[in-house]
């Protein structure tokens, strides 16, 4: 079965808009991220980008996993004058 695509409608020209947040999780690198673009409290993110990424040692094992992103999303031209995330 084909993967299922999104229909993007934008009234009108649209702004690509960048948010930084981090995250942090037990689990890995990747809940780390997913946590950040959580954090980042953005409706509906277009991407990310990952800036940095660190953790916390117990002995010599990973303990805590930590994420700094930029997450981008759209914003028509509308809304420039009021912030949607």
């Amino acid at each position: 079965m084909p993967a299922k695509t999104r229909k993007t409608t934008t009234a009108g020209p649209a702004v690509l808009r960048l948010v930084e947040a981090t995250g942090e999780s037990d689990r890995g690198w990747d809940a780390a991220v997913v946590a950040a673009v959580k954090a980042a409290k953005v409706k509906e993110p277009v991407g990310v980008e990952v800036g940095r990424l660190w953790a916390e040692l117990d002995g010599a094992r990973l303990r805590r996993y930590h994420a700094a992103v930029k997450v981008a999303y759209r914003q028509s031209q509308r809304q420039l004058g009021r912030s949607t995330h």
